[in-house]
C-alpha cells in the first residue's frame, strides 16, 4: 500500500508540473499573433524560476536573447495582450514591466533598468488565460522588452519557495513622449524579505502587497490605467495593500488545474466536468 500511494503522489507531481503555464502569445491592434513570434522563446518549458539572485528573473530561462523574435510596432497608448498556454492557477500577482533597449531589442539582455506599469494584486487573484494593459503614452519612442510576471506564492515561504513564471515581448513604442521613468534592476528588485513574498495565503490573508516597486503612470491621460482581464467574471482589482472585494460567481464550480482545497482554503471545492480533487499536500489540492 505505501509503494502504491508514492507511486500515486509521483504521479500527481508529475501531473501538477506538466501543468504549468507560460505566457506564449501577444495580441496587438485585435490581432493575437503566433506563439513566441513577438515573445522569446524560454528553455525550461514552462517551469519556473525561483533563484531571485539569477538573471533569469528578467526573461525567463534562455531569454537573454531575442535574435530569434521579432519585434512588434506598438503606439504608445495603445493596448496589448499576453495569453498563456493553460490558465493561470497559483494564486499570486500577477504585474507587467517595461525596459527601454539601448539599441535593438532583439540584441538587449535586459541588464538596464525596469520600471512596471501594472498589477494584478490580491488577496482575491485574478487568474485568467489573458491579462491586458496599455502602453503609457508619455514614454519616448523606442524598441524595448515588455516583460509579464507571474508570482506563485502557493508554497508558503520559508517552508515553500515562491514561483516566478515570466515571458518578454519585443516592441517598438511609437507616437511617445519624453518622460524617462525611474527603474530598478532584475535581479534586485525582489527580496526574500518583502511582504509580499513572504505572504501565507492560507493563514487569513487580508490584505497584500505586490512585490516591486510602485506602477508608474503619465497621469490622468497616461497609459497604465484600468487592466482588463478577458476571460474572467468581473472583479475588483486590488494593486494597493487595501483588501480586495470580489463579487460572488454566478456558479462555484473550479476549472481545471485550479485549487479546489487545502488547509485554509474557503474557495469552491467543485471541480469542472472531466477533472477531480486531488491532494498535492495538506496546503494545496488541484482539479486535475
Amino acid at each position: 500500500m505505501k509503494g502504491l500511494l508514492s507511486v500515486a503522489a509521483l504521479s500527481l507531481a508529475i501531473s501538477e508540473a506538466s501543468a504549468h503555464y507560460i505566457f506564449q502569445q501577444l495580441s496587438v491592434g485585435g490581432t493575437k499573433h503566433g506563439v513566441f513570434e513577438y515573445i522569446r522563446q524560454n528553455t525550461n518549458y514552462n517551469s519556473p524560476v525561483t533563484d531571485l539572485a539569477s538573471n533569469d528573473l528578467r526573461c525567463n530561462e534562455g531569454g537573454a536573447s531575442g535574435a530569434n523574435t521579432k519585434t512588434i510596432t506598438v503606439r504608445a497608448g495603445d493596448s496589448f495582450t499576453f495569453h498563456t498556454d493553460t490558465p493561470v492557477y497559483h494564486q499570486g500577482p500577477t504585474s507587467i514591466y517595461l525596459s527601454k533597449a539601448p539599441g535593438a531589442a532583439s540584441s538587449y539582455d535586459g541588464s538596464g533598468p525596469w520600471f512596471k506599469i501594472m498589477d494584478w494584486g490580491g488577496p482575491n487573484w485574478n487568474l485568467a488565460s489573458s491579462y491586458t494593459a496599455n502602453i503609457p503614452s508619455c514614454i519616448p519612442d523606442g524598441e524595448y522588452l515588455l516583460r509579464i510576471q507571474q508570482l506563485g506564492i502557493h508554497n508558503p515561504w520559508p517552508a515553500g519557495i515562491p514561483q516566478f513564471y515570466i515571458s518578454c515581448a519585443q516592441i517598438k513604442v511609437t507616437g511617445g513622449g519624453s518622460v524617462n521613468p525611474s527603474g530598478v534592476s532584475i535581479p534586485g528588485a525582489f527580496k526574500a524579505t518583502d511582504p509580499g513574498y513572504t505572504a501565507n495565503i492560507y493563514n487569513n490573508l487580508q490584505s497584500y502587497t505586490v512585490p516591486g516597486p510602485a506602477v508608474f503612470s503619465c497621469g490622468a491621460n497616461g497609459g497604465g490605467s484600468n487592466p482588463t482581464v478577458p476571460e474572467q467574471p468581473a472583479t475588483t482589482l486590488a494593486t494597493s495593500t487595501r483588501p480586495a472585494t470580489q463579487p460572488t460567481a454566478p456558479s462555484c464550480t473550479v476549472a481545471k488545474y485550479g485549487q479546489c482545497g487545502g488547509q485554509g482554503f474557503s474557495g469552491c471545492t467543485t471541480c469542472a466536468s472531466g477533472s477531480t480533487c486531488n491532494q498535492a499536500n495538506q496546503y494545496y489540492h488541484q482539479c486535475l
